[in-house]
This record gives structure tokens, C-alpha cells and sequence, in this order.
């Protein structure tokens, strides 16, 4: 198998041409453009050829001869006469000089490939000599495939490498900065200008902390990579292995860098005979497989479908990176919950329809999950509750639940402000009061709300976060 000549350095440099028929200037082309300086001798000059002269470094009306190749760094042979094709190779050849005779196989050193341009980009499709027909087809089908676009936003790129920025270790950050769709629209409207300017202010953007040797439990959403928090393609798109649920999606997968390691620790679930019997070999090497590749310097990402508090096991995730001394974040995900009535066009809470709704799994240790839970049972969310978190709270107590129940109020969820108030449902209402938390507030009550308050402030990460304990 020869080389495609693209990939010999041309610029400046004399090639020999050896005719000016149809052949010779489908030949011309791909020299034109590496920048060589074309030397064509020919006798006959064919209207094809015609078109180029005006780009031709030197044009000999003459019969060639084997002196012609003096001094040339390449050397290609496309008269009419096979003979006088075979004898320019031979004398190249002698001298050390690449040569190649249209169509003659045995007298190629390289070959002409099919090339796609998209400005600084190159494509070159070759079938070794073999099927230049295939090739040109090849050629034609990507052409149609590849947008224009690609021209201006390669171009960007290169002037981005020529000022500084460039360098294995910012390739992760240039690749998240191209997946902003406003990149995108600025290079389809044309506006190159601001596309570059914005392109640069995300590439020098200082990143949010991500250290090696720490886990980042990411919610992968319903599906759809659409549905992704730009936190979660962050953290994908930084990391150094990723630990992931069965039943994320290849497109969410697909987003990873290359030479991430990708580890399928899904748990699936078969039903027969009204058991729910579990698969459970993916489930037994995940936590222990994160906490050594963490222990190993990487940057882990546990992936899981949905939000990983949402009937994930990012809980108990949790705990065991805590008893491992091995720092964590969470980023939550959009869960099926939400998404899956959305997606139908159902809404959970509507005025006069439905005040709430609460969320179960199909079946949990004990199998199936059926009838009514118990409170000692049930997590409650209330949302938007500060004003009425007095009667809330003591409504609950009124439907059964114990007064010492552990609850906690979380204002500004996830933002720079954050506030967590805890308590139980008994004392939680004066505790928001005194704090002077404003809204948005979340109220959480149920037993998972003592270890939430346990882990607040490391889940809050790098975002502040207050918390008042009754």
C-alpha cells in the first residue's frame, strides 16, 4: 500500500509534471494547493489543464526527458505514453526522488488520493491505487456530509493555536469549549468574530475543582444527553474512568473523551415466577473498584441513570467513600420521575387537580412494593414551603409521624447562597424562623434527614453552605 502524497511536505517545493492532458490536471490540483511549485512539460496543453496555468510555477511546451527530473523533490508522470512514464520513474527512482506514473501501479511510489477540503482541514481518501473510481465516489459522498461550517470553525482554531493555545493538557478544555452550542449558531449566522472571542473566553474560563483522586457521583439523567446538567458533562468530560449504570445511554457514554475508561458496573434485574431475582456482579466490584481507582489518583465518575439519590445507591456510595477517606460530590440528575410524565405531557401537580405526589420504587430488598407506607417509611419533600412550614410540620405530626423526627430545610438549593437548616419536626419550624432563610426553601423530613445533615456540608462542595443544628 503506497502514501497519499498529502502527506508529503510540498510547499515550495518543484514537482515535476510530465503532461498536460485531462489526467495531468486532475494530477495538478492537490499540488496546487500543497503549495509546490508545479514544473509542467508537455507538449500539449488540454483544455482541462488550461484553467490552471495561471497557478503553475513554470509551464515547458516540449517533449520531456529523463533530465527533467533534476532537482525535483516529486515527480509525476501522466503523459500518454506509458514508456516514457516508466523511464521519468526510473531516473527519479535512481536519484532517490518519489515518483509516480498514472495509472501504472507497479510504477507508484505514492498515490493521488481523493481529497475533501474543508480550509485548513484536509481529508484524503485512498484505495491505494486499487479503485480511483471508489475513491472519487467516496470523495463526492463526504463532501455532501461535511458542512461548510467546518471552514470557519477550523479556522478558529488555528488562529487559537497560533496564539498559545494549545497543549495536551488543554485539549479537554478546548473540546468542552467547542461543545457550546453557541459556538455553533455564531459560525452558522456567519459571525465568526464573535464566535472566536467567545470560543476564547470559555477556553481561558477558570474550571470548577474536580481533584484527581476524588469521585464525582453524576446524575445521567432519563436518557436523552440532551437532558445532561452542564455540571455532569463537565464532570464526564474530565474525568479519568467512569463507572456507569447499565442503563445509561451510548450517547451520554459517546461524550467521554477519548481514552477514558469506561466500566459497565449495572446491576439489571430479570422477573420470572413473580420473583424479582438481581444480577449482582456488577453491583459487588463498584464501590470497590471506585475507591481503588480514586486511591490511584484518578478522577472517578460514578454515572448512574436517573439521579443517583433517587433509588440509586448513591447513598450507600457515599458512606463508603467517607469510611475510605476518599473526598466526593454529588451532581444531580433529572430522574425518570420528573422526566417520564413530562416527556407524555402529564403534569404531577396541577391547581385543583393533585397537591403532590410521591415517588416508589417497584421493589426494593423485600421484593414488589405494595400498599401504604408507613412514615417511618416515607421521605417527604415539600416544595416552596417556608411560609407554611410551621403548619406543614405539624401536620405531619398530626398524620402519625413522631415529633423527633429528623427535618431539615434547605434554602437556595444548589446555588452560591445555600443554607441548610436542620432539626426534627418539632423544633425544624422556630429553627427556620430564627435563621432568617429565605426562599426558595425545600423542606426534607423522614430518617434519611439525620444523614443528610451529617453530609451537608461536604455535599455543599465548594459552594458555601450554613447549617444550624436544633
Amino acid at each position: 500500500m503506497g502514501y497519499p502524497i498529502h502527506l508529503v511536505t510540498l510547499q515550495g517545493e518543484r514537482v515535476l509534471l510530465a503532461g498536460g492532458g485531462p489526467v495531468a490536471a486532475e494530477k495538478v490540483v492537490p499540488l496546487i494547493h500543497a503549495g509546490a511549485k508545479v514544473h509542467v512539460v508537455t507538449t500539449d496543453i488540454s483544455p482541462e489543464m488550461e484553467q490552471w496555468l495561471s497557478s503553475l510555477w513554470r509551464v515547458e511546451r516540449r517533449p520531456v526527458t529523463e533530465a527533467d527530473v533534476v532537482g525535483a523533490k516529486v515527480v509525476v508522470a501522466a503523459t500518454n505514453d506509458p514508456e516514457v512514464n516508466r523511464r521519468l520513474v526510473d531516473a527519479a527512482r535512481a536519484q532517490g526522488i518519489l515518483a509516480q506514473a498514472a495509472d501504472d501501479k507497479p510504477y507508484c511510489d505514492f498515490f493521488s488520493p481523493a481529497v475533501v477540503r474543508r480550509g485548513p482541514v484536509v481529508m484524503t481518501i485512498s484505495t491505494g491505487g486499487g479503485s480511483p473510481l471508489l475513491a472519487g465516489q467516496l470523495r463526492r459522498l463526504l463532501e455532501a456530509a461535511i458542512p461548510r461550517s467546518v471552514t470557519d470553525v477550523a479556522e478558529l482554531l488555528v488562529r487559537l493555536r497560533e496564539r498559545g493555545l494549545k497543549g495536551l493538557a488543554r485539549r479537554g478544555r478546548l473540546l468542552k469549549a467547542l461543545a457550546d452550542p453557541t459556538i455553533t449558531r455564531l459560525v452558522d449566522r456567519g459571525d465568526t468574530e464573535a464566535a472566536e472571542a467567545r470560543l476564547e473566553a470559555l477556553f481561558r474560563e477558570e474550571e470548577e475543582p474536580f481533584e484527581s483522586g476524588s469521585v464525582a457521583i453524576v446524575g445521567a439523567g432519563p436518557g436523552s444527553r440532551q437532558l445532561l446538567t452542564l455540571r455532569a458533562l463537565d464532570r464526564i468530560q474530565r474525568a479519568d474512568v467512569i463507572l456507569h449504570d447499565a442503563l445509561v445511554e451510548a450517547e451520554v457514554l459517546a461524550l467521554a473523551l477519548p481514552g477514558t475508561e469506561l466500566v459497565d458496573v449495572g446491576r439489571r434485574s430479570r422477573v420470572g415466577g413473580g420473583d424479582v431475582r438481581r444480577e449482582a456482579q456488577g453491583d459487588a466490584r463498584r464501590i470497590p473498584h471506585m475507591i481503588e481507582k480514586a486511591r490511584a489518583g484518578k478522577r472517578v465518575v460514578r454515572l448512574h441513570a436517573g439521579d443517583a439519590f433517587v433509588f440509586g445507591r448513591g447513598g450507600e456510595e457515599v458512606d463508603a467513600l467517607d469510611a475510605a477517606g476518599i473526598p466526593w460530590e454529588v451532581v444531580p440528575g433529572v430522574s425518570a420521575a420528573l422526566a417520564a410524565p413530562a416527556a407524555a405531557g402529564v403534569p404531577l401537580t396541577q391547581r385543583g387537580l393533585a397537591k403532590g405526589f410521591s415517588v416508589r420504587t417497584g421493589h426494593d430488598v423485600d421484593g414488589p412494593t405494595r400498599g401504604r407506607l408507613s412514615p417511618a417509611d416515607e421521605t417527604v419533600v415539600v416544595l416552596m414551603g417556608l411560609a407554611s412550614a410551621a403548619d406543614v410540620l405539624a401536620g405531619l405530626i398530626d398524620e402519625g409521624r413522631l415529633p423527633d423526627t429528623p427535618a431539615i430545610a434547605v434554602g437556595s438549593a444548589s446555588c452560591e447562597g445555600q443554607r441548610v437548616v436542620a432539626g426534627t419536626l418539632a423544633t425544624l419550624a422556630e429553627k427556620v424562623r430564627a435563621s432568617g432563610l429565605e426562599s426558595p426553601v425545600t423542606l426534607i423530613v423522614g430518617e434519611v434527614g439525620k444523614r443528610a445533615l451529617e453530609k451537608t456540608i461536604e455535599a455543599a462542595g465548594d459552594r458555601p453552605a450554613a447549617v444550624e443544628v436544633a
